[in-house]
């Protein structure tokens, strides 16, 4: 892969977990793959293959990392918009029979044109064998697009036919799937949505003893209609995140910056389902956990731009554009496991986002305005627009 260096970079902005640094005027030297250098001054080419981009004062992030998404769908779920503004709840329209029981299908491509080169997608759609397979192998197979984690979530919904046998149906996730899935290697995670309506918190601890005993990392989504405790379970069990979190409690704050579980929210979530509230993010931070953002994209949240994300987490959430950041890029990282993500650090994969605007905030305080002009993902420029085409 030939050398690339981009220079006059406005501001380069470095997410740690602890900070955020920024650099002005800043370059950046890509080789094999990999940052090689960054630097406050300009870089000249190590050879005549290299080849260099101006960035003519844009900002630059690093790659966003979306650590929550159900992206494998198909159709759409355009008639459930009207169920909603007629006041039917998530759970009325569940039991409908719409919601989640619908199959999934590639929907990954359209992430990188938002700057997501990393992202997870779960299964949970197929309720059998068969189709959880495909949906795993089907998220799999388009890594070239992005950098795909995979999550087995058999544990979505309860299936109708087994609403009177629920044992029976946690039984074959735990002893049939869980084993099949992590002997193939077709999934990093396994996901439990534990509460109102949909698994108990007994259930949700056995699918996820399972998971852990064949080597599967966990999560759970949690405090989003009721809180059961699944938070807290998750956590003492080792979970790397728990998602949701809009009714989550000091004690389940608690036990994750004890068991170093990272939070993640979706505030897109709360946006088109009409919840009342959004989770507490400002609490979350001030106890010190590393907070997360992610769209959710599913066809009931059918979102796809972390930047509408990131600016609910501002206006509704009351983050600050440092912790926004550190959100969508080194924090959504931790949230899937992928520590070499979300940060700009020479060695590490050279995955950056140029904006054209003067600085993150204004990206975040310009509603409705698309700042994206460059995707690089492993050091290949692979989007850019000019002049406003794309």
């Amino acid at each position: 892969m030939a050398e690339l260096i981009i220079n006059n970079i406005g501001k380069l902005y470095r997410p740690r977990e602890g900070e955020v640094e920024v650099f002005e005027n800043a370059s950046v030297r890509i080789e094999g793959g990999v940052f090689s250098d960054i630097s406050e001054r300009p870089l000249t080419p190590a050879t005549d293959a290299a080849k260099v981009l101006d960035a003519g004062g844009m900002v630059a992030i690093p790659g966003i990392v979306d650590p929550h998404t159900h992206a494998v769908f198909a159709g759409d779920r355009t008639d459930e918009l009207l169920m909603k503004l007629k006041g039917l709840s998530y759970l009325e329209i569940l039991s409908s029979g719409g919601g989640i029981a619908k199959l999934l299908r590639e929907r990954i491509g359209e992430f990188m044109r938002w700057g997501v080169t990393t992202l997870e997608v779960k299964s949970g759609y197929g309720m059998d064998r068969d189709t959880e397979v495909k949906q795993l192998q089907a998220a799999l197979e388009v890594e070239t697009l992005s950098d795909v984690v995979t999550t087995f979530l058999g544990a979505h919904i309860i299936p109708p036919e087994y609403s009177d046998k629920r044992e029976e149906y946690v039984s074959f996730l735990t002893d049939v799937m869980i084993p099949y899935v992590a002997e193939r290697g077709l999934a990093r995670f396994v996901d439990v949505f534990c509460d109102r309506g949909v698994y108990t918190l007994e259930e949700a601890e056995e699918i996820l003893r399972a998971g852990k005993k064949h080597g599967l990392l966990l999560k759970i989504h949690s405090d989003e209609l009721e809180n059961l405790g699944a938070t807290r379970m998750a956590a003492e069990l080792g979970a790397t995140s728990a998602d949701h979190l809009l009714l989550s409690e000091e004690e389940d704050l608690q036990a994750m910056a004890e068991h170093g579980t990272v939070p993640v929210l979706l505030p897109g979530t709360v946006f088109t389902t009409f919840l009342p509230h959004y989770p507490d993010a400002r609490r979350m931070l001030d106890a010190g956990l590393p907070v997360a953002l992610a769209t959710d994209f599913n066809p009931n949240c059918p979102l796809q731009n972390p930047f509408f994300v990131a600016q609910l987490a501002v206006f509704k959430m009351r983050m600050m554009p440092e912790d926004v950041l550190k959100a969508l890029t080194v924090n959504a990282a931790k949230a899937i496991a992928e520590p070499q993500r979300g940060m700009v650090e020479e060695g590490l994969p050279a995955d950056l986002v140029l904006l054209e605007v003067k600085s993150f905030t204004e990206a975040l305080y310009r509603l409705g305005y698309d700042p994206i002009r460059v995707v690089v993902k492993g050091g290949k420029v692979v989007r850019r627009w000019v002049n406003g085409a794309r």
